[in-house]
């Protein structure tokens, strides 16, 4: 399961930064014909969830970290 988003403190009015990381196997990736990707990811009752936004990092270690920006 992914871990909890981690949460980095405003700084003179920075913006706050959150972060999920997702395992092989709790996620996914579809790349249309016109080469656009799509992400999705398992949610705790194990339906599929598309991500609404394109913020995805992956990881030398097979993983990938969502980025939200506040």
């Amino acid at each position: 399961m992914a871990s909890a988003p981690r949460v980095q403190a405003k700084k003179n009015g920075a913006a706050r930064v959150e972060r999920t990381t997702f395992r092989p196997g709790e996620y996914g990736r579809v790349i249309r014909p016109d080469g656009t990707e799509q992400w999705w990811v398992r949610s705790p009752a194990g339906a599929w969830v598309p991500l609404s936004h394109q913020r995805v990092a992956e990881n030398d270690d097979g993983t990938i970290t969502l980025l939200y920006l506040n």
